[in-house]
């Protein structure tokens, strides 16, 4: 049957058929080619999606106010494993920690409670977190290890994503006072944030400048190494250098010498290279040069920076009220815990980091001031942590993940979830020695990795965010799941 002696609705079927066709079809490799079946399972990985898409929305009113960050994207993720409920089942009864690390730390929350007192609101927010997390992970490995959704598609969201993050970045930047001071396109982001700075550096959607590290260093660069996709570099390299160029504060410059020196590490093989530099003592010498040109770039960096060059000059307590601030958010909670043995172990409970901070303050200050620590304004709220403030995003908060799980679940749940992710690096390196990644999965592939998470979550204590459950997901399914895409 000729086309002219279809109907017109059936010719329209065709055409619209042979469009969707043409452009669903993306060649991706020699060997294989895409549609849409395979970008979209069903209508749950429209969450996922979602998801991808709003990783670097996490200082708006719009998301969940956890501690001093206010994510969508977990919440999605959580509703993606909840929706592919099954298969969702069947991941958590292959990794049983998933729903059993929160369950002990909501038991342990249990003596903190009844010891210490609750802040229900907190408590339900931290809990969350955990479930979040674990969340996460489950949706890295449904889409990209059971569905088989491909790794490029979710590049190119997240690269999409950031990539607009950045572009906003710039315009707050552009209309910041001391730029183009535009009041009337300013003003109304004012309501659109937790917590405004934007007046004085540019505000990437994220809660916080410093979390420009966590996010390019913590989610691009992992992803850089996974998939190898060439737009990544540029988007880390603009990000980074874009972010140091308009001041946006020390932690991306610390940041940035952070992960470069763990790219260096991970991705020379130093004992060929130093074997062959020993034979060529030209090559040599022109190594060291460059070596020596990068670490005097880094010392430019750091010195063009006024707050860097006050730190060196006052110290620590002293030489920046920002940095000062952050130290004793978490010297009070811990200096509370080291004076309770009990709740050392086990935890004030969860939601109750501000109630530790309430009973280390006077112990912590004394030591502060005693040690020529700068008392500011920001510290002396936080002898109330609970208390009612102006910026909306609260005072319950440390900004390093690690004091924070000790001081609402105490010491033991923190050394046993540690033990599992070591039980999970030691299974990754004995069990998958060749992959399609990086540094083929060795040793000290996923040591440097693990360095930089480290590092990271050092000024950082959000619990959902994404950069522990993707070096967890490629523990157990990375190499695997790639090899077979």
């Amino acid at each position: 049957m000729s086309m002219h002696s279809r109907s017109p609705r059936m010719r329209e079927d065709v055409m619209r058929s042979f469009i969707m066709t043409s452009v669903a079809r993306t060649s991706i490799g020699r060997d294989r080619t895409f549609t849409v079946k395979d970008y979209i399972r069903d209508r749950s990985d429209w969450l996922w999606y979602a998801a991808l898409a709003l990783l670097p929305v996490d200082g708006t009113v719009f998301g969940v106010r956890m501690a001093y960050w206010s994510p969508i994207a977990p919440l999605l993720f959580l509703a993606y494993a909840v929706c592919n409920g099954r298969r969702s089942l069947a991941l958590v009864r292959r990794h049983p920690a998933l729903i059993g690390l929160p369950l002990v730390c909501l038991a342990v929350s249990g003596f903190g409670w009844l010891t210490v007192g609750a802040h229900p609101s907190h408590a339900v927010l931290s809990l969350l977190a955990l479930l979040c997390a674990s969340a996460t992970f489950v949706s890295f490995a449904l889409a990209w290890s059971v569905k088989r959704l491909p790794l490029r598609a979710s590049v190119s969201v997240v690269t999409a994503a950031y990539g607009v993050a950045f572009a906003f970045g710039v315009f707050t930047w552009l209309i910041q006072p001391g730029h183009l001071d535009i009041v009337f396109l300013r003003n109304p982001l004012m309501n659109l944030y937790l917590r405004q700075y934007f007046v004085v550096r540019p505000q990437f959607l994220f809660a916080e400048p410093s979390y420009i590290g966590v996010h390019v260093f913590g989610v691009l660069l992992p992803l850089f190494w996974l998939s190898r996709d060439r737009r990544l570099p540029w988007l880390i390299g603009v990000f980074a250098l874009g972010s140091v160029a308009m001041g946006c504060g020390v932690r991306i410059v610390l940041d940035c010498i952070v992960a470069a020196v763990v790219c260096l590490v991970m991705m020379v093989p130093w004992r060929g290279t130093v074997r062959r530099l020993r034979r060529r003592p030209r090559m040599m010498a022109a190594v060291v040069a460059g070596f020596v040109a990068l670490c005097g770039a880094a010392a430019a960096m750091m010195a063009a920076q006024p707050r860097i060059r006050s730190i060196l000059s006052h110290g620590l307590l002293s030489g920046d009220v920002s940095m000062s601030a952050r130290l004793f958010r978490s010297l009070a909670p811990m200096v509370a815990a080291l004076r309770d043995p009990w709740h050392l172990l086990f935890g004030f409970g969860a939601g109750n980091v501000g109630e530790a901070m309430a009973r280390g303050y006077a112990e912590a200050s004394a030591w502060y001031t005693t040690h020529g620590g700068m008392m500011t304004g920001e510290i002396a709220q936080l002898a109330d942590p609970y208390a009612p403030v102006a910026n909306r995003a609260g005072n319950v908060f440390t900004m390093d993940a690690y004091v924070s799980f000790i001081t609402e679940f105490g010491l033991m749940p923190f050394v046993v979830a540690c033990m599992l992710i070591v039980r999970a690096m030691v299974r990754g390196c004995a069990i998958r020695r060749t992959s399609t990644c990086a540094d083929g999965g060795t040793v000290k592939f996923l040591c440097c990795w693990l360095l930089l998470l480290t590092y990271l979550y050092a000024q950082f204590e959000a619990y959902a965010f994404y950069a522990l459950p993707l070096f967890l997901w490629y523990l157990h399914y990375g190499p695997q799941t790639m090899q077979s895409a």
